[in-house]
């Protein structure tokens, strides 16, 4: 992963762990997420998922859909579906090796009511 998609993943751990909380599960070992490339499906009920996802979409300020979600099926692909569609001036830049072969992200969707 690319520092960009590094730094996504890292806030979609924090997100995680709220999520988690926020259901009255108390995290293991503070980390509720799976390795980067392990289905996050393993570890996160579909309720849970949903949750992440929607904290994903108002973090970001991004709109994620279901052929998103057929996609991205690790952290490592949220991460890097997320580090190329958000504007986050809190992130480092994407480097246009970075983006070397990526698919262009498609425009988002409105954001949800």
């Amino acid at each position: 992963m690319t520092p960009r998609e590094q730094a996504v993943a890292a806030e979609l751990g924090r997100l995680a762990r709220e999520e988690l909380r926020r259901a009255g599960v108390e995290p293991r070992d503070g980390d509720p997420l799976p390795a980067p490339d392990e289905p996050l499906a393993a570890r996160l009920d579909s309720l849970l998922l949903l949750s992440l996802v929607v904290a994903v979409e108002d973090r970001f300020q991004i709109a994620l859909t279901d052929d998103d979600a057929r996609h991205a099926r690790s952290l490592a692909d949220l991460a890097r579906l997320v580090a190329a569609r958000t504007t986050d001036p809190g992130l480092p830049a994407a480097a246009e090796r970075d983006l070397a072969g990526a698919d262009p992200a498609p425009t988002p969707q409105e954001p949800r009511p």
